[in-house]
């Protein structure tokens, strides 16, 4: 069985998609951490190289490089986990920077091309829940089930504040704001697979809800899915 859930910044998408994965016990595939993962790679690449780390849609290296890079993406204990020459990256992918550099490089058709090769592959270990961006309308269009979450800018902006404030990031909340609005801009208006709820999708605004409410809302639409299938056969 395949969960598929995209929505901006900030929705709720990570830590739904965690505690809803290991509810279920499903694969969780964060989608988002491999962009963040080839965003890091290039720039090590390129840092070694002694090239400009920024890429851009017209950079005639950037296919031939991704086909270079170390990275390895596996799947243990039902998680997702990202090598790249042997070195596990975890808190490496976590920075403002490294999210506003995915985005960046999200919009380049060689580098989603790459992804959701990776991504679908990794798909074919058992059930899972993904979320990121394009994971409903791209990467499995034909998923069970389907959702957007999504809140508004400024529920968002907090969210993502005490996050940072967990990790020691110390970043204004007008500035964290601003970037998920800029973020927003840029997935929904990219040329290649722009952010939008795929068709089918279920529409949750968690604004005004708490991670278990989401959870618990989405776990029942995966029973009913089950019970469903098991009543079927």
């Amino acid at each position: 069985m395949i969960i598929a859930i995209d929505g901006p910044a900030g929705a709720g998408k990570s830590t739904v998609c965690n505690i809803l994965a290991e509810r279920l016990g499903f694969v969780y595939l964060d989608t988002g951490a491999m962009y963040r993962a080839v965003a890091w790679a290039f720039n090590e690449a390129a840092a070694k190289s002694g090239r400009q780390s920024k890429a851009s849609p017209g950079d005639k290296h950037f296919r031939e490089m991704l086909g270079r890079i170390p990275l390895l993406f596996s799947i243990k204990e039902n998680r997702l986990e990202i090598a790249c020459g042997g070195r596990l990256l975890v808190e490496e992918l976590r920075s403002p920077e490294m999210s506003e550099e995915a985005s960046r490089i999200s919009r380049l058709p060689a580098v989603r091309e790459f992804l959701v090769g990776w991504q679908r592959k990794l798909a074919e270990q058992g059930n899972i829940v993904a979320e990121g961006r394009d994971t409903a309308t791209v990467v499995f269009p034909k998923a069970d089930l389907k959702v957007f979450l999504t809140a508004d800018l400024q529920t968002r902006a907090k969210r993502r504040f005490e996050e940072y404030i967990a990790k020691g990031v110390r970043l204004p909340l007008e500035e964290i704001q601003s970037l998920i609005q800029e973020r927003d801009e840029a997935d929904s208006k990219r040329d290649y697979s722009p952010m939008r709820p795929a068709e089918g999708a279920v529409l949750l605004d968690t604004s005004q809800l708490r991670v278990e409410e989401v959870v618990d809302r989405l776990s029942e639409q995966v029973n009913s899915l089950i019970g469903a299938g098991s009543s079927a056969h």
